[in-house]
């Protein structure tokens, strides 16, 4: 209740609306110049022609019929007057078919792309973080429609301004008394309207979760990854009952929400009506007819005025209710944009030296956001330049999250990670991410073509052999080379219907070759056989250390085959390191490393024997 009523009151603090609105106008803006210049134009043009036609207009014709003019004289005038339909006309039709459809998608595009940028830039930790994802997810879905909704709020009350200062005064002039007839339904519609908009955002956050409930089933149903386990189990039917229950919630909330909304909405509308329309046109008449004190073209403009001014003051005071109901969901949007992350891919900083490479952990201790316990325990560990190195260790000992921290995608909670004897905050970031090619055990391939899902950039004639290359050491280039269109074959089916779909064993080899195809200091693999038969792991081993003589190579490895091959061990258990060393070292240690690598061994030999 203490939030909600937290958001009620920043809901009525016009500054802060005011001030939100205004943000997300400029952020429209700077993405996109045309469309909001161009929104400020037509709302303009709108009221020109509507202060024209209720009031200018008939000003000028009806001063004519009380002057006795002859039709003559008349006749320039109303030709003026086709002549301004026929422009503002034209006008409307080309921005509403041309100008407004371009610029929604150059504002469309230029939104998310600030949005994606800023997404890329947050660290890996911000994702695991429920209160941050949230806001995230919301800022998404919210953006674009919220930009359209400010911009079109925002251009009508500023340009509107402008309309009601030369109406209030044209009717000042005549009777300054009838302005009362248009201020009162702006009073109502804004008191109302605040309940509304406070009755519609009470609905959304109600909904938040049934709508992610609702957006997680459709994304399993017709998602690739699920496909098997639906078809398999009943899990389809489980699905489809989270659905159907989280539809029911929507369903039942705005019942509970929609009568309230719509009572409000039909009063409100009602009152205004009655009030300008029939109680200006009395008062009018009064002065017409009984008073006498009004000539009919004062009669005819001073309805008009009214009931533009009403019309106007009912907008803006609606302007103003929407723009409170805009700051509520623009302060996510804020907030995530004003995030300052703690690992920025912009970050300056020292420049890398590859030449003389040595990373090294001194103390690193570790825990995920929101969890006491620690995955990673006073770990201590070292990597020169073209040394091999292989993490083994049952699952959960850690292994992964050490080799994120050498990435830098989390910075450790103590200790340190030091590169050449600095600490490794000190160097820009996205240089010194530069300095690995990785492939995780969760990797993931795109819909994209081979060379790029390879490169993961567009493929430029140059890169050619250096693809091939990759695929060759990787193990897959015979099985590329007999799709359509080989290293330019599209992969999954996503967008093409006759785009390759690669086996898991095939599909690691893809994210393997990634590491071969980049200019890379140090080359991480985790668990890079997982989805290999062993003689294709034992290919891709010889190929690996074959392709990264000169660089460094980690290998994280549930297989204790690859150990042998590394010039270095680290044996890790319960986020600890419990043993270093060479394979041959470790063996006559006789711990648990040569414990794991006999009893693997023997299950092998069980094999080959079966």
């Amino acid at each position: 209740m203490g939030k909600e009523q937290k958001k009620k009151e920043k809901s009525v603090n016009l500054w802060a609306a005011l001030k939100s609105n205004c943000y997300m106008l400029r952020i429209s803006f700077q993405a996109c110049p045309g469309r909001v210049t161009g929104a400020f134009a037509v709302r303009l043009v709108q009221h020109l022609n509507g202060v024209f036609s209720s009031v200018i207009f008939w000003e000028v014709l009806l001063g004519y019929v009380e002057r006795d003019a002859s039709f003559w004289e008349v006749v320039p005038f109303l030709l003026l007057s086709i002549v301004f339909y026929l422009g503002v006309f034209f006008g409307f039709s080309y921005f509403d078919y041309l100008t407004d459809a371009v610029g929604n998608q150059k504002l469309y595009e230029k939104l998310h792309v600030r949005m994606f940028q800023k997404a890329a830039d947050c660290e890996l930790e911000c994702f695991e973080n429920p209160e941050f994802y949230n806001k995230y997810m919301k800022a998404a879905t919210q953006i674009k429609g919220r930009a359209f909704r400010v911009l079109g709020n925002m251009s009508g009350l500023f340009v509107s301004l402008m309309a009601l200062g030369y109406l209030c005064y044209k009717t000042i002039r005549i009777d300054p008394y009838a302005i009362l007839f248009a201020i009162f339904p702006m009073i109502s519609t804004y008191i109302i309207g605040k309940k509304i908009n406070m009755l519609k955002y009470e609905l959304y956050q109600m909904n938040i979760y049934a709508d992610r409930k609702k957006e997680y089933v459709k994304r399993s149903v017709y998602q690739q990854d699920y496909a098997k386990e639906l078809r398999l189990t009943n899990g389809f039917w489980l699905l489809m009952n989270y659905f159907q229950e989280a539809v029911g919630a929507v369903i039942q909330n705005t019942k509970k929400y929609g009568l309230k909304v719509g009572l409000l909405s039909c009063f409100s509308e009602s009152l205004n009506q009655v009030f300008v329309t029939a109680g200006s046109i009395l008062y009018a008449s009064i002065r017409l007819l009984y008073f006498k004190d009004l000539q009919i073209s004062e009669y005819i403009v001073l309805i008009n005025t009214i009931s533009y001014i009403s019309g106007i003051l009912v907008a803006d005071a609606d302007c103003v209710s929407k723009m409170q109901d805009n700051h509520l969901y623009i302060q996510n949007i804020r907030e995530f944009f004003d995030y300052k992350p703690k690992i920025s891919q912009s970050q300056p900083g020292k420049a890398v030296d590859r030449e003389n490479l040595l990373l090294e952990m001194e103390h690193v201790s570790f825990s995920y956001f929101g969890q006491e316990k620690e995955v990673l325990k006073d770990i201590n560990l070292s990597i020169s330049k073209n040394e091999k190195v292989v993490l083994v260790g049952e699952n959960g000992a850690g292994k992964t999250t050490l080799v994120k921290l050498l990435m830098r995608l989390y910075d450790p909670g103590a200790g340190r990670l030091v590169l050449n004897g600095t600490d490794v905050r000190e160097y820009a970031v996205r240089e010194y991410r530069e300095l690995f090619g990785t492939v995780f055990q969760d990797f993931r391939i795109f819909s994209l073509t081979v060379a790029e899902n390879v490169l993961m950039r567009r493929m430029e004639e140059a890169d050619r052999e250096t693809v091939e290359m990759a695929l060759k050491n990787s193990g897959v280039y015979d099985k590329v080379m007999t799709l359509p269109k080989g290293i330019e074959t599209m992969l999954t089916r996503e967008f093409d219907a006759d785009g390759a779909v690669l086996s898991g064993g095939e599909s690691q080899k893809i994210a393997i070759a990634r590491v071969f195809a980049k200019d890379c200091g140090i080359a991480i693999l985790d668990e890079p056989s997982s989805a290999l038969d062993p003689i294709a792991e034992y290919q891709m081993y010889e190929s690996m250390l074959k392709a990264c003589e000169n660089k460094a190579v980690v290998f994280i490895s549930h297989r204790l085959s690859s150990a042998v091959l590394a010039d270095k061990i680290y044996m890790l258990e319960h986020g600890r390191i419990i043993e270093s060393g060479s394979h041959k070292e470790l063996m006559q240690k006789n711990g648990k490393y040569a414990e794991m690598f006999r009893f693997q061994a023997q299950n092998y030999v069980g094999e080959e024997g079966a």
